[in-house]
């Protein structure tokens, strides 16, 4: 059979067909024009996209007999050699199969003969990864000072698995994975050539299934080409590949703005019977979402979305039943759900639980605004008939060092009152001076205020020690002062106690009643956000 698949037949000969490599293609050509080519290269990146074609273009380049140039003739007998692959002075290894120190000690004893007939001797050794240390380490003197003429060109899928050392004695060159239209753009070419007809749709599905591989690209035409024949027609690329189509995709999604649990999943029971890949569909339908928050959120999506191949109508539509947070959560929703179906053998399960997760999406809630009503409800006070709040169940028994304590005076009797000092007012000021403040003040309570002291209770001993600090206590001085007119002394105090140790009232009552010993504490923000799932109801996403 003289039958050659695409990825052969079609594979480019010269720099100026390789696709997609523009600063490689232009970092070598002016190597060779430049006369300094170097003695070691290292070719990295993901299989398809031209690593092993750019080594033998540049054996080509080097030794036609018109060269070295950057423009390969094709046609002399040393490039249709290397072409064909029975150069003896072009060499391609393949680094998994010869990956010990057996084999490199091989290489190492043939590079000091002289060429047969070429130019140079080129030594092309492909997934070099695959060698075994001791492999890497018996080439590494070799690799640094190669006799006259030798040049090493390695290609990898796997660069971090490359030791430093031989990294540092290369030129590495990262390839790019091909885009979507430059994939598309060569199989038309491809088509036209050999006579098949086919549909844009259909080119697109491809493309997007080589998933940067122009090699898996052109493999799947060929597959399709197989089973249409000459004429690809509408569906064929579906039911080669196992994916499914637009219609498919937009009748799910309608289903889900509805909230329709039992449709989905019998949407996804169906799927599965058909015989299509939950793993081509579960990516689709993330792609989808990710369209309709494109469409939802830019004024011009068409600039970032292929119209050609989507109902632009459609998606605006959908668009309007879902909340820009409910795309983002099913775009992350799908694309775990994607990588977990890739390493269990559940798949239909684990999808089938996402699509339920999908269902419960609902929109974020403005944490601010969350913690704010969470602080209103718990700061609330139960009242009597009488609206005038419930006193407190006081023991018993006093002992009677809380009994002194009791006739100690009051806040009041100093004569402070909660109308004398607008604290809100001055810790504004003080946050808007020194933000600083913020989370000092955010739990202090005033324990005296008259016309010489101001008593503050603070949360804890590491804030006192902060804001009795020299600068920040004349800050809060300086702001009481302009707020009320007062020159004030400042006094603090940690959780309600003295600084001599002595108990506050407030404190030995909440010690002799434990249902009351939390109040007044400041919540941690994981208290706050657990009491905002339980109120409004949720799921923390990671």
């Amino acid at each position: 059979m003289d039958f050659q698949v695409s990825a052969r037949k079609w594979r480019p000969q010269k720099f100026t067909e390789l696709i997609g490599q523009e600063h490689i293609v232009r970092t070598l050509t002016n190597a060779i024009q430049l006369e300094r080519v170097s003695h070691a290269y290292l070719f990295s990146g993901t299989r398809g996209v031209g690593k092993t074609t750019t080594a033998r273009i540049l054996s080509k380049a080097l030794n036609c007999e018109n060269g070295p140039t950057p423009d390969p003739c094709d046609n002399c007998s040393f490039c249709v050699e290397i072409r064909e692959g029975t150069n003896v002075d072009v060499q391609e290894i393949d680094g998994a199969s010869n990956n010990g120190v057996a084999e490199v000690r091989e290489i190492i004893e043939k590079i000091r003969y002289a060429t047969s007939s070429c130019r140079f001797k080129v030594y092309i050794i492909d997934e070099i990864h695959m060698l075994s240390k001791n492999a890497f380490n018996a080439l590494l003197k070799t690799l640094e000072e190669p006799p006259p003429n030798v040049i090493f060109i390695f290609a990898t899928t796997e660069l971090i698995k490359i030791p430093e050392t031989v990294l540092s004695r290369c030129q590495c060159f990262k390839f790019k994975p091909l885009s979507h239209r430059q994939i598309i753009k060569q199989l038309r070419l491809i088509t036209e050539r050999e006579g098949i007809a086919i549909e844009a749709l259909s080119l697109e599905e491809i493309a997007k299934n080589g998933a940067g591989s122009m090699r898996d690209a052109q493999s799947l035409l060929d597959q399709v080409i197989a089973y249409c024949g000459k004429e690809v027609g509408a569906g064929s690329v579906e039911a080669v590949l196992g994916i499914v189509s637009r219609n498919v995709l937009e009748t799910f999604v309608g289903s889900l703005a509805e909230r329709d649990c039992q449709a989905l999943i019998k949407f996804v029971q169906d799927i599965v019977l058909e015989g299509k890949d939950l793993n081509y569909f579960c990516r689709d339908l993330a792609e989808y979402f990710r369209h309709l928050l494109m469409i939802k959120i830019l004024k011009n999506p068409e600039t970032v979305i292929d119209v050609h191949t989507l109902n632009l109508d459609v998606l605006k539509k959908q668009a309007e039943s879902f909340h820009e947070d409910e795309l983002q959560q099913m775009f992350s929703v799908l694309s775990k759900a994607e990588t977990d179906m890739k390493r269990s053998s559940l798949m239909q399960s684990i999808f089938e639980m996402a699509v339920f997760r999908l269902c419960d999406v609902r929109p974020f809630k403005k944490i601010g605004k969350m913690i704010e009503k969470i602080n209103k409800l718990e700061n609330s006070i139960p009242t009597d008939s009488g609206n005038k709040p419930l006193s407190r169940v006081q023991p018993q028994a006093v002992p009677a060092q809380q009994a002194n304590l009791e006739t100690a005076p009051s806040a009041e009797e100093h004569g402070f009152s909660g109308t004398d000092i607008d604290w809100e007012n001055i810790k504004a000021r003080l946050y808007k001076k020194k933000p600083v403040f913020k989370p000092y003040l955010s739990g202090c309570r005033i324990l005296r205020f008259d016309d010489s002291v101001l008593s503050l209770g603070l949360s804890d001993a590491l804030t006192k020690e902060m804001v009795e600090r020299e600068d920040n206590a004349n800050c809060i001085r300086e702001v009481v002062k302009d707020i009320t007119g007062r020159e004030v002394s400042l006094e603090f105090s940690v959780s309600g106690k003295k600084e001599d140790g002595e108990n506050l009232p407030e404190i030995q009552e909440g010690k002799n009643n434990p249902q009351d010993y939390n109040k007044g504490r400041q919540k941690s923000e994981s208290e706050i956000i657990q009491k905002a799932l339980e109120v409004f109801g949720g799921v923390v996403i990671r």
